[in-house]
């Protein structure tokens, strides 16, 4: 684990702060955003017994809601996107230069909505009332259960890599490392814990509750938010991506429909210039790892995945960088194969064709799957 972490820092720079243009000869002309949502209250799928905030209903916001902070943090998110891209976002809010979409949970629509408002308030000719800085903006969510572009974990082809990487030896050597500790969860906590599934349930509860400032279980301190409860989180991680096929399913699919909008712009033809995709801490993780950036860490809420388009001397370049959320900073990105940051975007097609999925292979039916049984 040590030595994936030294990895990404040696890939990585750190940047608290800067304008994406620069004076180096470089011009951007795209940028992609896959973020998580922010702060949330503990949802159904999480709770457990004996937790002591069991019967809370976590009024006015709900199970699983957004609560304020997470508001802030979103919208935070915004603020810095219009301060990075302010030059390629232009002043006024044009339909078609923006493609927005989130998932079906009602967080990750608000989220969604949040981060717009903050790119985009209403100026000169869109302000409509002169006491509101907010115009309304629409965007696109599908179904869970044919939201097969940012919930593909719940395809039927994926569920089955799942289930034979569930049954790989080495996998069931390190779940069966975790088995005490489970049964111990399984007598604290009241319900059963029996998986990895069921230990990323309860970390994210408890990543929940805290932020709240919420009294969490006399027995978490010793296992969260390090600990074994973090080992068991960091293997649900390690199977969620294990294989080329499930990170060709998994994050893949987020990276076609990025690369296809930033391939509409080289040809010349029309495309957004930005991408706002509003999903999860899962979203986060699989296009990190898709892009063979992942490093054991939980992503905080707000953080984000960026992807840019840049243009010199008529060639294209790539660039990713990774925004943490929780602190607020950019960390640039080296994918692996591309000297720097900045990575010729015929070599990154390149580097990533094996965990690109074609057109024809987007699609699935998950009607005839069960669900996944773990929220997000």
């Amino acid at each position: 684990m040590k030595i994936l972490v030294i990895k990404f820092l040696l890939a990585s720079c750190s940047i608290t702060f800067a304008r994406a243009d620069n004076d180096d000869g470089y011009r951007l002309k795209h940028v992609s955003v896959i973020f998580r949502h922010g702060d949330r209250a503990p949802d159904p799928v999480e709770m457990f017994p004996n937790d002591p905030n069991y019967q809370n209903t976590f009024y006015p916001y709900g199970l699983g809601g957004l609560t304020n902070e997470g508001k802030r943090r979103e919208y935070r998110l915004g603020e810095m996107l219009r301060e990075r891209y302010d030059e390629l976002l232009g002043e006024l809010y044009q339909a078609d230069a923006i493609y927005a979409r989130s998932t079906d949970y009602r967080r990750a629509k608000m989220c969604l909505q949040l981060v717009l408002a903050a790119l985009y308030p209403p100026k000169g000719p869109q302000i409509w009332r002169d006491e509101l800085a907010w115009q309304p903006i629409p965007a696109e969510y599908a179904p869970s259960i044919k939201d097969w572009l940012m919930i593909p974990e719940e395809c039927p082809e994926y569920l089955k890599e799942h289930k034979d990487v569930k049954s790989l030896p080495e996998v069931k050597e390190k779940i069966d490392k975790l088995s005490e500790f489970m049964s111990n969860l399984t007598e604290w906590t009241g319900r059963e814990i029996s998986y990895v599934n069921d230990m990323y349930n309860l970390y994210h509860i408890l990543v929940a509750e805290q932020a709240m400032g919420l009294e969490l279980p006399r027995w978490a301190k010793e296992v969260f938010p390090k600990g074994q409860l973090y080992d068991g989180i960091q293997l649900w991680y390690e199977i969620f991506s294990k294989t080329t096929h499930m990170r060709r399913t998994n994050g893949g699919k987020l990276l076609h429909n990025v690369l296809s909008h930033m391939s509409d712009l080289e040809r010349g033809q029309r495309a957004p210039k930005l991408g706002l995709y509003s999903g999860h801490e899962t979203n986060v993780a699989a296009i990190l790892q898709t892009l063979g950036l992942w490093y054991p860490h939980v992503p905080e809420y707000s953080s984000a995945v960026v992807l840019e388009l840049h243009e010199k001397d008529s060639q294209y370049y790539v660039k990713v960088l990774y925004y943490l959320g929780i602190p607020e900073k950019w960390v640039e990105q080296v994918v692996p194969g591309c000297e720097a940051a900045m990575c010729p975007a015929d070599k990154f097609r390149e580097l990533l064709a094996e965990v690109t999925p074609s057109k024809d292979e987007m699609a699935c039916d998950k009607s005839v799957a069960k669900g996944h049984g773990y929220i997000f």
